[in-house]
């Protein structure tokens, strides 16, 4: 064994540390971070479908019969002949469901076939299975369908354009299209015996009856108005009464040369006009008008309602802004409000096998969009200067 002295061993050397870093100035303002770069990752041309939900919204269903199926038979096949000779003289071809029990074939065709005849043409077609002679044979009625629109064309504008030397020409343009619808299209006139006549008459006997009921100022303003649309209607009724805009319409139309976006405006709507002229001639706003809708005076069962009919909610008023016209138009919507049923055009059509006419609704389904255009020209003309 080594004997242990019991002497301490010398401690290990420390070694020196590393010199320390030397400060640094702390800067007046954080160093502007880099921008991370733009992922080059981007989304997929088509996008992924929608939900699923949506989807129900975008199905088409076949119409649902409750009854129950019959044989068919005779009925059957005279409604299909009946169908097919509706189907060439409209120029469309529904899904074939001859092989569907009947009657539900029957609803299935006649709801494909309605939908492609509107989605065809711009009128309102609406079929029907009629019964004849024990033959069933199908319907068509075609409506120009109007909406809540009032086709109340203002005078005044014009009259005030044809003031003005830099639009005479392309008023008397607009003055012939007053003409036409005056004298062949038969549009009514404010001043003369029509349902317009007697709304200006009321609102003028309310206001010259009772003068002690308004202030001076309104009553002034309100009776200026009622002389001016009497006096300014009766001058342009004068022109409208003789015909030479008529007669040079044509001529007139083709010498016209725009100077400005106005009357490069009134030139393309005199165009259209007079386009529809030369297509229909004489015809009139009332050869097809629905008489269906009418009372029947002469029946036991008479209800004493009014028929807002065609020359109530279509004429030739003073203007579409002021006072006066406000009470006029209010007094009509509540008149109208009163009535049941309006009166629209409409032409019907059987096909039974007999040869059908060439007789349509091409003019009231032109016609209808050309007034709404004209009053639009009219309304936003500004003739206060």
């Amino acid at each position: 064994a080594k004997d242990n002295s019991g002497a301490v061993t010398a401690a290990p050397k420390q070694k020196a540390k590393a010199a320390a870093q030397k400060r640094r100035r702390v800067p007046d303002k954080p160093a502007a971070q880099e921008r991370h770069c733009r992922s080059a990752c981007r989304p997929p041309e088509v996008s992924p479908c929608g939900a699923a939900a949506y989807g129900f919204l975008k199905t088409r269903f076949l119409p649902h019969y409750t009854g129950q199926a019959i044989a068919g038979g005779t009925e059957k096949k005279n409604f299909y002949r009946s169908l097919q000779l509706l189907c060439e003289y409209y120029r469309v071809q529904p899904v074939d469901t001859t092989g569907f029990a009947y009657p539900y074939g029957r609803e299935v065709a006649l709801h494909e076939t309605g939908r492609l005849l509107n989605q065809t043409y711009p009128q309102h077609i609406e079929m029907d299975v009629l019964e004849h002679n024990r033959n069933f044979i199908v319907q068509a009625t075609e409506t120009c369908y109007t909406g809540n629109t009032l086709f109340y064309i203002p005078v005044l504008p014009l009259h005030y354009m044809m003031q003005d030397k830099k639009h005479r020409k392309g008023a008397r343009l607009l003055l012939c299209i007053f003409s036409y619808l005056f004298h062949t299209v038969h549009i009514p006139y404010y001043t003369e015996d029509s349902f317009l006549y007697w709304q200006y008459e009321m609102v003028s006997e309310w206001v010259t009856n009772d003068p002690d009921d308004w202030e001076q100022k309104d009553y002034y303003e309100y009776v200026s108005q009622l002389r001016a649309a009497l006096h300014y209607g009766e001058v342009m009724l004068r022109r409208l009464w003789n015909t030479v805009h008529l007669e040079h319409f044509g001529k007139w139309l083709a010498d016209f040369k725009p100077h400005d976006p106005f009357d490069t405006e009134c030139h393309r709507i005199a165009q259209k006009f007079y386009t529809l002229w030369q297509d229909y001639p004489e015809t009139s706003l009332y050869r097809h008008a629905d008489t269906d809708c009418l009372p029947d005076y002469e029946n036991d069962d008479f209800d004493n309602y009014d028929c807002i009919t065609m020359e109530k909610y279509i004429g030739f008023v003073a203007c579409t802004d002021g006072w006066l016209y406000e009470n006029v138009q209010q007094s009509v919507n509540a008149y109208f409000n009163e009535s049941v049923s309006k009166q629209e055009p409409v032409l019907k059509r059987i096909f039974d096998g007999q040869p059908q006419d060439n007789d349509t609704l091409g003019f009231e389904c032109r016609l209808f969009p050309l007034l709404n255009e004209l009053c639009y020209l009219l309304n936003n003309y500004d003739y206060d200067t």
